[in-house]
């Protein structure tokens, strides 16, 4: 079906723009790494907790202090199920900050019953509280380093004051200055990896936008279309993908010079950002051709925008003594298809049949495939 501008009734409802925004902040505070990656840290966690059961169990000696050996057995086989069970969750489920933060918290516990079983004065066993800080911070980011810098601090301050509270032994200097330097070890090691993330973010963001006119570039595009129609499969829910192409922009370049080209782009990036709403997707794919992707928004709806769009570049052209227009293609997942490619093949084919047939400047709805 195709559909020029002007064909749809001019009251037609205006979407409702709640602002539901992506906030970059929120982004740089909690990072997924990958399945090797996390594999590794599984992998970690079963060297860690064998190493305490051959230490409690083998160590010529050795007695846990608070528990029987019965008990510190049972609370290890216990981890290492459950550490079974989530890094089974994590090889088909790669992303899941839930676990992410459950395995953590499942580390400190453990770890806590160990150094509290620890019979040494000086307790080696409080350094592994270093590691899960480490092992958890510098792979998840910020949230995550600082919740379980937090976390290691208030075990390993709860069970140290349960050691020497129940017991006649006194806070040796070696047990002070072993505590002083993990600490140093980890604030240091917090301010690092701060930097380290900031420095992260910025080369991401720059690496994620096109830096002529402030939208995403195509890499962040084909990433984020991905992560919005699996969302878009999860939901059961509408998206649109709008396919805008400048008609007559070679000509603006080739009589006014690249100059007045590239403030064309940027004028019509404007457009698109003041026109969309907050959740809405706007990137540029090249030269003088632009996708946005609308989820939660019915193909009806989505030509309204692109009426206001088209509205607009008209306006903007007039304002600069310029002669462009904007074509627009319109396609809707499912019916168009359930990706970003499939979609856009549609609404090009429809495009280029409209321009051959119908000249530029319309607004296209892509056919049912």
């Amino acid at each position: 079906m195709q559909r020029r501008f002007g064909d749809q009734p001019q009251s037609a409802e205006r979407r409702s723009r709640p602002d539901r925004r992506f906030h970059a902040e929120g982004a740089t505070q909690l990072r997924s790494p990958g399945w090797p990656e996390q594999m590794f840290q599984f992998l970690t966690r079963y060297l860690f907790v064998v190493l305490g059961i051959l230490f409690f169990n083998f160590t010529s000696g050795i007695e846990p202090t608070w528990m029987t050996l019965a008990q510190l057995n049972t609370a290890y086989a216990v981890y290492i199920i459950t550490n079974s069970a989530l890094f089974w969750h994590a090889s088909r489920e790669h992303i899941s900050p839930a676990r992410y933060r459950l395995a953590m918290w499942i580390d400190i516990f453990i770890v806590s019953i160990s150094v509290l079983n620890d019979p040494y004065p000086i307790p080696p066993s409080l350094l592994v509280f270093i590691m899960v800080v480490l092992g958890n911070g510098m792979r998840y980011g910020m949230g995550l380093f600082r919740e379980s810098l937090i976390g290691c601090f208030s075990a390993a301050m709860l069970v140290l004051s349960l050691r020497y509270a129940y017991s006649n032994a006194s806070v040796s200097p070696g047990l002070l200055f072993l505590n002083l330097f993990g600490g140093i070890i980890l604030v240091y090691a917090y301010i690092l990896m701060g930097r380290i993330e900031h420095s992260r973010a910025q080369l991401e963001h720059r690496s994620r936008i096109d830096s002529l006119t402030g939208l995403m570039n195509r890499r962040s595009l084909l990433e984020t279309a991905d992560h919005l129609f699996v969302q878009r499969q999860q939901r059961q829910d509408q998206l649109v993908v709008m396919f805008a192409d400048l008609d007559k922009f070679k000509r603006i370049n080739d009589t006014h010079g690249h100059a007045t080209g590239d403030e064309v782009l940027k004028r019509f990036s404007c457009i698109l950002r003041d026109t969309i709403r907050s959740t809405d997707i706007a990137a540029r794919m090249g030269g003088d051709e632009f996708v946005l992707i609308l989820s939660g928004t019915g193909v009806d709806q989505a030509e309204t925008v692109a009426q206001r769009i088209q509205q607009q570049v008209a306006r903007c052209a007039q304002e600069h003594a310029l002669e462009y227009s904007v074509t627009i293609g319109l396609g809707e997942a499912p019916t168009h298809g359930d990706s970003l490619d499939d979609i856009l093949a549609q609404v090009d084919r429809a495009l280029y049949h409209a321009k051959a047939h119908e000249g530029c400047g319309g607004i296209m709805r892509a056919c049912n495939v």
